[in-house]
């Protein structure tokens, strides 16, 4: 098994880890008028419990979004809001779910009663699927000891006294209130950004007008989120914070976004990222075409993400699998082998601290939409793969334990097995001992989307650009892709899982030993069905692979 978990304090012994861990971290509170809407779910809670047998929940959620941007021209603002609650009730045989936008009691016991009606009448009904009964779980089954133990960072927000009437809250961890900044001191911010890109210009071979696009944006999501059954009283608060960075030269385009969960200081830009960029931008202007073949590559923590996200990542969504549209699950029955020993791939909604960087996260929570408490989670040991990600249908409906991705695109869609934060696990190089290894091939550093075929293990991975690499150096040329545009790593999944030979530590570029605990995961966003968009996070360590399809 990848790693060896440290064992957590039992039930019993709560008290020792809250000792263990600081309670003084500046975290987001949950609003006064959802603090208040909290009493009020568990009235809706007792009438959804009509039939004992039932297992009944209530899901508020409010999701607010500011977007600020500024380029050489012109700065823009934009604002939007969007609340409601989702109820369900569980028979046994079928999930069924009311949702709405009401939130005064009234209307929502209402609600809350045409969808215990709906249920009896359908009661009399033949579903034709088998009885799975569940009963919600109380907090000693919560937080008994487990493989993986639940992180301190959400251990020591619940109280040592916690019962199933008790309001426990999750608030991410902060060093500097996104929330307090005015409008003016961003959009001044980003202003100042694009001079500094304007003032680092001349030194990486640019004049004025060569530079034909700048854009900085800035992003901030406020997420407040209730769940109530009869075993639990949840909130929790996250802040999402993101800045965008886009650098045109006629059509070349050089774009990366920064950002996670915490504080203002998760989206500090420095000068030596922006002459990156700059760099960057400069080499794709006059980079050669790449001719098809077969390739050593190295992949940055950003394209090792997506690898990982779409190898193993949608294929191990537990739905998916009751819905026989992934190979995966065969596979796991079969204790097949898909990939070498280096091949451990990992999801998590519990990274609180990203690597070396100050934030949490982009796919992180504290639980998910369905009240499970945030755990990681192993989907691929070492080329072998483990039971699959979960919400609460899929698992009953497969037989298998339970996880944290029950995610929605939001009150107003269904829940679906959704991935957080997939990744690569570490290994033990340096990324100069990774570079060294390379006789002739290419580095890749940013991700141009990707896809995935389930069923069929086909993956397709999109890369911006690479740099040559001969004899372990880098030789100056850059490539596109062989029509000009981005450049797609292509291949059977099991073959290119066979195909890694190293990976470096999470602080690759040191020969310390980490000090961090999970490989970085950069911003993303993960569709499913073409549509059900959600944040998700996707990384690992920079990872060495031989001949792959590049075209």
């Amino acid at each position: 098994m990848f790693g060896e978990a440290e064992t957590t304090a039992r039930f019993s012994n709560l008290s020792r880890v809250f000792q263990m861990n600081p309670t003084d971290k500046k975290r987001a509170p949950l609003s006064a008028d959802i603090k208040a809407l909290q009493p009020k779910l568990r009235d809706v809670l007792g009438t959804l419990e009509a039939n004992p047998e039932w297992y009944a929940s209530v899901y508020f959620e409010r999701k607010s979004n500011q977007t600020f941007a500024a380029n050489l021209k012109q700065t823009q603002l934009s604002d939007s809001t969007s609340s409601g609650v989702v109820m369900r009730i569980y028979d046994g045989h079928t999930l069924y779910e009311q949702a709405t936008d009401q939130t005064e009691l009234a209307a929502l016991l209402k609600e809350a009663k045409e969808l215990v009606a709906r249920v009896k009448r359908a009661a009399g009904e033949s579903t034709g699927t088998p009885m799975r009964p569940y009963q919600a779980v109380n907090w000693k089954e919560r937080l008994k000891e487990n493989e993986v133990p639940l992180d301190p960072e959400l251990l020591a927000q619940i109280p040592a006294d916690v019962r199933a009437e008790t309001p426990v809250h999750f608030g991410i961890a902060f060093e500097e209130d996104p929330t307090t900044r005015t409008t003016e001191n961003r959009l001044t911010g980003l202003k100042a950004l694009v001079g500094r890109v304007q003032a680092l210009a001349p030194a990486c071979g640019f004049a004025e007008k060569d530079l034909t696009y700048l854009m900085a944006r800035e992003g901030l999501g406020v997420e407040e989120s209730l769940f109530i059954d009869r075993e639990s009283n949840l909130s929790q608060t996250l802040y999402r914070v993101s800045l965008t960075l886009i650098l045109m030269s006629g059509a070349e385009r050089s774009a990366n976004r920064f950002g996670g969960l915490g504080g203002t200081e998760a989206i500090t830009v420095s000068d030596e990222k922006i002459t990156e960029m700059l760099k960057d931008l400069h080499a794709m202007k006059n980079a050669d075409r790449l001719k098809p073949g077969k390739y050593t590559l190295l992949l940055g923590p950003a394209l090792a993400g997506v690898l990982a996200h779409e190898a193993f990542g949608h294929s191990q969504e537990a739905d998916t699998c009751a819905r026989g549209r992934s190979k995966a699950w065969e596979l796991h029955n079969e204790g097949a082998r898909v990939g070498n020993d280096l091949a451990t791939i990992l999801n998590s909604p519990a990274v609180y601290r990203n690597a070396t960087e100050k934030s949490a996260a982009w796919g992180s929570y504290f639980f998910d939409e369905e009240g499970w408490l945030a755990r990681e989670q192993i989907i691929l040991d070492a080329g072998t793969l483990m039971p699959p990600m979960t919400n609460l249908t899929s698992a009953l409906r497969l037989g298998i334990p339970r996880s944290s991705n029950g995610k929605r695109e939001s009150w107003q869609n269904g829940v679906y097995t959704r991935q957080t934060n997939t990744y690569f696990s570490a290994g033990d190089k340096t990324y100069d001992e990774l570079l060294g290894m390379i006789d002739y091939g290419f580095v890749g550093l940013n991700a141009a989307g990707g896809m995935e075929d389930p069923k069929g293990m086909g993956i397709q991975v999109g890369v911006q650009y690479l740099k040559e690499v001969k004899n372990g150096k880098f030789t100056g040329r850059v490539v596109k892709g062989p029509a000009g545009g981005d450049i797609q790593l292509t291949g059977y999944v099991p073959d290119v899982l066979n195909s890694i030979i190293a990976k470096s530590k999470i602080e690759a570029h040191s020969e310390a030993a980490d000090t961090a605990t999970h490989p970085f995961n950069d911003c993303g966003g993960c569709g499913k069905y073409h549509k059900e968009i959600v944040y998700a996070g996707c990384g690992g360590p920079y990872m060495l692979l031989k001949d792959q399809i590049l075209g």
